[in-house]
């Protein structure tokens, strides 16, 4: 199976040094200094909300969610760990709980996920020269298993879709997916390695 391509993690220009700066004109009441902190990840939230959810809408009440747990909880924020960092930690907790909800509800993962990544048209697909570029079945058969790679990463485990996002499409080392997920290394090795075989045995007529 192709592998999962990581995308830029994070799209903010923010020192160190600015970010801890922002964060204490938050904790003193800085609406400014939130927006600007919101501008920064607003759209990697988004990225990984979708990555982690597998549906526009969900991803973008999640998005939301994540930016008002942070302007809640930005008090007990101590600056541990880099601040992506904790925004992960409350995405990946808010979407277990969505997962929750949902799964007593009796949500089924439905069977067409159509639409594309986010930043990405249907048919975006890398540019070739010309005598290389992919035909149209080529193009066709790309999108279809792009669709299925999408869908089938809704059927995995929740802790294994979770692992398997961080790692192989967020970029996360092992160590902050660790982190995030408050695990040991070897837990998330392992969740890893099982969302990877999941995965391959459902893209199995694609490969």
């Amino acid at each position: 199976m192709e592998e999962i391509k990581a995308t830029p993690r994070w799209t903010e220009t923010l020192t160190l040094g600015e970010e801890r700066e922002l964060v204490r004109r938050c904790q003193r009441g800085d609406l400014t200094a939130f927006d600007r902190l919101i501008e920064a990840f607003q759209d990697t939230m988004y990225g990984v909300a979708y990555r982690l959810m597998g549906d526009y809408d969900d991803a973008n009440d999640l998005a939301q969610e994540v930016f008002l747990a942070c302007y809640r909880k930005i008090g007990q924020y101590r600056g541990e760990s880099r601040l992506k960092t904790w925004l992960y930690r409350i995405a990946a907790n808010l979407a277990k709980n969505t997962w929750k909800r949902q799964e007593r509800r009796g949500y089924a993962v439905t069977d067409s996920l159509d639409d594309p990544p986010p930043g990405r048209d249907e048919d975006d697909s890398p540019r070739e020269i010309a005598d290389e570029a992919p035909g149209p079945r080529q193009r066709a058969a790309g999108r279809e298993a792009a669709q299925a790679l999408w869908r089938n990463l809704k059927r995995l485990k929740p802790e294994h879709r979770e692992a398997l996002v961080l790692r192989c499409m967020e970029d996360l080392s092992y160590e902050e997916i660790a982190e995030v997920t408050e695990c040991n290394l070897g837990t998330v090795k392992s969740r890893i390695n099982r969302a990877r075989a999941e995965l391959r045995a459902l893209m199995q007529d694609y490969l």
